[in-house]
């Protein structure tokens, strides 16, 4: 019974995983030109979607233990999820810099984690809210929905930074 009620919401993470597969596809030519790219994007799905958790999770606790408005919790959070991408980003630029001696993909890397975690953050912390407010347990629903959505964006930053700066 479980698995039955959490199904639905997965497979809407699979179809997501699909588009995501589908809109990548769309760089093969580049990225086989230039594999360096394809080596960072673990590292860019998995924080940005890890910053993004984050928020699902404050937001998750904040319906679940207040009625006070979300709004002033989003600005917080929005600015927690940028200040934590520009973080990331700005450690990443020189180690990726270091290792592949190109500042274009250094840039790449950090600039994707700075707008990525950022994306991420609006995700996490919309997607609860929404389902909440449409009547779906925002702990089980938002999940995998709010995942595949940060991560396809998260690519889709990423292969459109590397586009403009390494490409």
């Amino acid at each position: 019974r479980r698995a039955l009620y959490r199904l639905p919401w997965l497979l809407v993470g699979m179809a997501g995983s699909a588009a995501a597969t589908a809109m990548m596809s769309r760089f093969e030519t580049a990225l086989s030109a230039h594999i360096a790219v394809a080596f960072f994007i673990p590292a860019i799905v998995y924080l940005a979607d890890s910053v993004g958790t984050q928020s699902e999770v404050v937001v998750i606790r904040g319906l679940s233990l207040t009625d006070s408005a979300l709004l002033p919790l989003f600005a917080g959070e929005l600015g927690t999820g940028a200040l934590l991408g520009a973080m990331l980003g700005g450690l990443a630029f020189p180690i990726v810099w270091f290792f592949f001696s190109s500042v274009g993909l250094a840039a790449t890397v950090g600039i994707s984690l700075a707008v990525a975690s950022t994306i991420a953050t609006t995700f996490g912390f919309l997607m609860p809210w929404i389902f909440a407010r449409l009547g779906y347990d925002a702990a089980l629903g938002s999940g995998p929905v709010a995942t595949v959505v940060q991560d396809t964006f998260s690519l889709l930053t990423y292969f459109v930074v590397a586009s403009w700066l390494v490409f």
